[in-house]
């Protein structure tokens, strides 16, 4: 149904961001459940990242190895500093509760461990 490695990861990543959020709101309230979205959102966000990079270098079947490494190395440093900024954001907006925040982070970042499972 969804090809792509990446793709399976975004979408195990959006029924994590809603169970998630779903079990964070009944056993903790609102804020939580919020912080717990904005942490898998994050994790959502920089696979899409990842989705959109792996689309447009499929599109240049033509580029070298060496431009394809390069695209790579660029790809995750865009990754990581969009991560970085994201959480930040997250933690000094005063709106978050930090646990929570950090625990969707890593929550989302499980679904690529989900998607690796052959269906």
């Amino acid at each position: 149904m969804f090809g792509s490695t990446t793709t399976r990861v975004a979408v195990a990543q959006f029924a994590i961001l809603l169970a998630s959020a779903g079990v964070a709101w009944l056993f903790w309230g609102g804020k939580a459940a919020l912080s717990t979205a904005y942490g898998v959102a994050v994790a959502l966000i920089i696979t899409l990242l990842m989705l959109a990079r792996q689309r447009e270098s499929e599109a240049h079947s033509g580029w070298t190895a060496q431009r394809q490494l390069g695209q790579f190395f660029r790809l995750e440093a865009e990754r990581f500093i969009l991560a970085v900024a994201l959480l930040a954001l997250g933690f000094m907006s005063g709106k978050t509760e930090s646990l929570a925040l950090v625990s969707g982070f890593v929550l989302g970042q499980t679904g690529w461990v989900a998607a690796l499972k052959k269906p």
